[in-house]
């Protein structure tokens, strides 16, 4: 009843913004949000993020998995909310999210493939999401994304960003990146998948 009547208030083009805490209980809340979401035609209600599709969410179907990000944030001052004397002014939040804009389409529900999109704007609404912290290596990183299948569904994939990819392949952006940023470079092929033969011409 509460979503219904603020959606009722929203206008055209408006965005709405449902935040939880990043927990188990705090997901569903979101997820149950974006189920409903889902239930409307596109054109009534699009995801802007953090989901990069409007297939089903692959994390709804692990039972040990939920779709939550971080941020360190301040908490209130003494002097407007006292706190104990031995807690933290500063504490690393979980919360969970989404956000969802009326009566407009996204350019992933308008455009087929990324390769239509025109500007950075529309490319970022087809990027991956990274879904947990960036694992730091020798050389190389780990990084979890969410992203979207061909079918228009959502996947959990990992991916390892080595030092041979280079300023290219995003490696140096992999060292850079945070919990819940976009992550805009292509899907690396190995070189053996891109040639003829081991020692052949390279395909391209």
């Amino acid at each position: 009843m509460v979503i219904e009547a603020l959606w009722q208030r929203l206008k055209d083009k408006g965005v709405i913004i449902v935040v939880e805490p990043g927990s188990p209980k705090g997901f569903r809340y979101v997820h149950a949000f974006r189920e409903w979401v889902l239930a409307k035609s596109r054109s009534e209600a699009s995801i802007i993020a953090p989901c990069p599709h409007h297939g089903t969410c692959p994390m709804a179907k692990h039972p040990d998995l939920w779709c939550h990000f971080s941020q360190i944030t301040q908490k209130v001052p003494n002097d407007v909310f006292p706190k104990k004397p031995k807690e933290p002014d500063l504490v690393n939040e979980k919360y969970s999210y989404l956000i969802v804009q009326k009566n407009a389409e996204t350019p992933n529900v308008k455009l087929e493939n990324i390769k239509e999109a025109t500007s950075a704007r529309e490319k970022s609404y087809f990027w991956p999401r990274i879904m947990r912290p960036v694992m730091r290596k020798h050389q190389h990183a780990i990084l979890d994304l969410c992203s979207q299948e061909s079918g228009k569904n959502g996947r959990l994939e990992r991916r390892i960003i080595a030092k041979s990819h280079g300023i290219e392949g995003g490696y140096r952006m992999a060292k850079k990146m945070k919990w819940g940023d976009l992550w805009y470079f292509p899907k690396r092929v190995p070189h053996k998948y891109r040639k003829e033969g081991r020692f052949g011409k390279r395909l391209w």
